[in-house]
């Protein structure tokens, strides 16, 4: 197990060619040097501060806001619709610390910087209320910790959100699903209720992976990656 793990970033980074059940050396013309993390990182900053990333997060949302204005006008009365809410990068920014650090990943981030003082992502948070609204029961699922339950209900009563009917976390110890997985687990078991989700939006694609929605929405994040 350990020596798969280096011949798979092989075939990642460097495009190494799989043949007769295993992998072949690496050419120098297929694994050359990787462009400069400084580079990477200024292409990121202006992609923020251009208003790119503000632009595409309203035009997703507001696509998100009419479509469920149509949707709840079809809706049978009996019908329990909800929508469910990612977290960081969707519904609270962690922008200042993202960028502070380099862009370094999610879990590290998490672990250097406070999560007590995110700023709501103002389209989401809109589009939060619209759904509240027109009573859809609003659920958060996030990969936060259940230990930082305390903290993240104070962030998001903060950046102005409230009135959600529950906010999951993943649990403490054991071994932890991928998001993909842990995610959609989690909206199977809100249908269980009773509740139609009828719509999902996260940043990741991880995050809207899997079952038990009629529709999601993708906001961009190319700062990291959460599978």
């Amino acid at each position: 197990m350990k020596r798969l793990v280096p011949v798979l970033l092989l075939i990642l980074v460097c495009g190494v060619a799989l043949g007769g059940g295993s992998a072949s050396a690496p050419s120098p013309a297929s694994c050359k040097e990787p462009e400069n993390h400084k580079l990477v990182v200024d292409r990121l900053l202006l992609y923020h501060d251009s208003g790119e990333y503000d632009r595409e997060i309203r035009d997703v949302a507001n696509s998100a806001r009419d479509y469920l204005n149509a949707r709840v006008k079809d809706a049978p009365k009996e019908d329990k619709l909800a929508a469910v809410f990612d977290i960081d990068e969707t519904s609270l920014s962690n922008w200042d610390a993202l960028a502070d650090c380099g862009f370094c990943s999610f879990t590290v981030q998490v672990k250097l910087y406070s999560v007590a003082h995110d700023p709501a992502i103002i389209p989401t948070l809109e589009l939060f209320n619209f759904a509240k609204s027109k009573g859809v029961a609003l659920f958060f699922v996030t990969g936060r910790p259940e230990a930082a339950r305390a903290v993240t209900i104070k962030s998001l009563n903060d950046a102005g959100y409230s009135g959600w009917t529950d906010l999951i976390m993943r649990p403490e110890g054991g071994k932890q699903e991928p998001a993909r997985i842990f995610k959609s687990h989690q909206r199977q078991l809100i249908t269980d209720k009773g509740y139609r989700i009828v719509l999902s939006i996260g940043d990741q694609a991880s995050d809207l992976a899997g079952c038990c929605v009629e529709r999601t929405f993708k906001l961009p994040n190319p700062f990291y990656l959460i599978e």
